[in-house]
């Protein structure tokens, strides 16, 4: 079977989107699967990779188009720069489809997959679509797909249970519909061998050798991964914990650039002056030594589909403080703790509540739970049993 994997936004937007295809395409390769990368990009990759061209959002002519775009338009996506890159995008692709006779493809992209659904139907193209959903698109948009993977148990269950509610054509059977997680390295993503290794990581990113460190890797911005809401209830913590004789609290916020970040920059040196460092678009290649310089990580958002970078540190055996979402409270598992994140005060009394054993005890138990169901092996394994039914 030939496997095509495609982003629209690899090779110029870092998202877990990108890291997905960029690390699915890798592990396939390294299995002996016949597959293909599609970036839009300059991008390094064990797998053979085509760069196609694209109207790349958020560019100048990216956003004089849409200015032009007739109002109407945003019905079909198109008043969005992203809508308009994954469309140019398709264009190129559809025909790199036919031209390799690709069996599979599998893509994040949303509108990419329901462009190639119905170019599928209408004959112009063969490869069966499989969208890997984690857009949070509405059901409504998801009941059109024959071949659709969740990323966790929960929302494959819940969508069924909705499609059932709805007592029409679209609630019937989806033998096709799956879930299976996003993975995670674990030979890359690992914990540090001692102390000395630690320290030494965290002299290189000009962090305190001796604080304790808490940790997260998201978009700075507060809509969705609130990191208003991060600096505050650690601000509080710090205050808590001002004459502990427990190291001092340093927090590290890695992530992307995001409108809003200023704001936030300017917010944490209010609160925290000298406690807070911001890693803004550090190189994803170096996130491995940014989590295994942390104690504990944290994920302040209140829902997510399965963020990637939660699977980084659990495997780099880092306790994960999470909001208790049944999706998040899966993927921590044993090394999970789970306030209720949508309280003031909840995360800062969780962090007054840990001990070295327990940050111990937890970092053990979440390495272990990556091990066992997000190394590359397990789902794999998964993947391939998946595209041969597809195929079936």
């Amino acid at each position: 079977m030939r496997i095509a994997i495609a982003s629209s936004g690899l090779g110029h937007v870092a998202r877990g989107i990108e890291t997905w295809a960029l690390d699915t395409a890798d592990a396939l390769h390294r299995k002996g699967v016949d597959v293909t990368l599609f970036a839009a990009g300059k991008v390094e990759s064990e797998a053979p990779i085509i760069s196609l061209p694209c109207i790349r959002r958020r560019t100048p002519l990216s956003n004089l188009i849409i200015r032009l775009m007739p109002s109407f338009t945003w019905r079909w996506g198109l008043k969005a720069g992203y809508g308009l890159e994954q469309l140019t995008f398709w264009r190129h692709l559809r025909r790199k489809l036919n031209e390799g006779q690709f069996d599979i493809l599998h893509i994040q992209d949303p509108m990419v997959a329901d462009l190639c659904r119905k170019d599928r139907a209408a004959g112009r193209v063969n490869s069966k679509e499989i969208l890997a959903h984690g857009t949070e698109e509405p059901l409504e948009f998801l009941s059109h797909f024959d071949y659709l993977q969740h990323l966790a148990p929960w929302h494959l269950q819940e969508s069924l249970k909705q499609l059932a509610d709805l007592g029409s054509p679209t609630s019937a059977p989806r033998p096709f519909w799956t879930a299976m997680p996003n993975f995670v390295d674990t030979e890359i993503y690992c914990p540090v061998s001692d102390n000395s290794e630690r320290k030494l990581i965290r002299r290189n990113l000009r962090i305190p050798e001796d604080a304790f460190v808490l940790g997260t890797a998201a978009a700075i911005k507060k809509h969705h991964k609130r990191i208003d809401y991060l600096i505050r209830e650690f601000a509080q913590f710090c205050s808590a914990s001002a004459n502990a004789s427990a190291p001092a609290p340093y927090l590290v916020i890695a992530g992307s650039h995001q409108t809003d970040t200023e704001e936030l920059q300017a917010l944490a040196s209010e609160l925290c002056p000298d406690r807070i460092k911001f890693l803004v678009n550090h190189p994803h290649e170096r996130m491995p030594d940014v989590l295994r310089c942390y104690d504990a990580f944290v994920l302040t958002s209140l829902f997510e589909m399965m963020p990637i970078a939660l699977l980084e540190a659990i495997a780099t055996g880092l306790p994960v403080i999470t909001n208790n979402h049944p999706v998040l409270e899966w993927m921590g598992g044993p090394g999970g703790l789970r306030p209720n994140m949508s309280k003031e005060g909840a995360l800062a009394r969780t962090l007054e509540e840990l001990t070295p054993d327990s940050v111990s005890q937890h970092g053990q138990a979440a390495r272990d739970h990556a091990l066992q169901n997000f190394s590359v092996s397990a789902v794999m394994d998964q993947y391939l049993a998946y595209y041969r039914s597809v195929l079936s």
